[in-house]
């Protein structure tokens, strides 16, 4: 079974939760961690690169937090999955240092491959709204 990455399902829920606040409210990252039942260690984390990514807003401050940049309709799964793991692969397949001890031989790579531009290409078309 293929999964997500904690951190992309974090982002997920983290995002999600965001677009559930009226307009221009925001709420910290204790606040969203404790109210999502989310790891309080690496919410802020998660946050601050959908923060770098121009997808959430971070305000400091006693009144700051986290609000959404963009509407949920507006931002793919794959989008954050790329923004939290990097180009997400099913398999590591690559040369170098890290190598499959099969990379030369594998037979399977390509079949993957394609699989995983297949699931990118279906988490494209898929918004936060639609979570």
């Amino acid at each position: 079974m293929m999964r997500l990455s904690k951190k992309a399902d974090y982002g997920l829920v983290a995002l999600k939760a965001l677009g559930s606040l009226a307009p221009n409210d925001s709420l910290s990252a204790r606040e969203l961690a404790m109210r999502n039942h989310l790891p309080l260690d690496l919410t802020p984390k998660v946050l601050a690169k959908l923060a770098q990514a121009g997808l959430v807003e971070a305000t400091m401050g006693k009144s700051g937090g986290y609000r959404l940049l963009r509407d949920l309709s507006q931002i793919t799964v794959a989008e954050v999955v790329r923004v939290l793991d990097g180009e997400s692969q099913f398999v590591s397949c690559h040369e170098g240092d890290g190598a499959c001890h099969r990379f030369a031989q594998c037979d399977i790579r390509s079949p993957l491959d394609t699989l995983n531009r297949e699931v990118m290409k279906v988490l494209d078309r898929m918004t936060i709204a639609q979570l």
